[in-house]
């Protein structure tokens, strides 16, 4: 009898879905970016860097590298006077935006502080 040359994989040892996602928008300043590009057609390097604040340039570089990788952001040569480079998000990136507003909601309901949480409240109630 022939044994197998692969690993059986058991479907208690199946990788979570959730740890698979976790491993590309739970790194730092992920999220940050797909938030930053939803709500833009493009956006330079630069730009981002500058809307996101603290982000170190090479950190900035490899997670938009690693985005482009997962196929969740198409980097795009732009050769006009002077050349530069354009990100945006592709398909698969802005099918994102539901999860991330349902963060954003979650994060306002359970992290705001209660001065924030009742003017948000009065503003709903507006």
């Amino acid at each position: 009898m022939r044994m197998p040359t692969h690993p059986v994989v058991l479907p208690d040892e199946l990788p979570c879905p959730v740890e698979a996602a976790a491993r590309i928008i739970g790194r730092k300043w992920t999220l940050q970016i797909v938030h930053r590009l939803l709500n833009a057609s493009s956006k330079r390097f630069c730009e981002l860097q500058e809307e996101l604040g603290g982000v170190n340039p090479s950190t900035l570089s490899s997670r938009l590298k690693m985005l482009e990788d997962e196929g969740l952001v198409m980097r795009e040569q732009v050769s006009s006077i002077p050349p530069h480079v354009e990100y945006s998000l592709t398909d698969k990136g802005r099918e994102l935006a539901p999860v991330i507003a349902e963060i954003s909601n979650w994060s306002q309901r359970w992290n705001c502080s209660e001065d924030e949480q009742a003017a948000e409240g009065h503003l709903r109630a507006a």
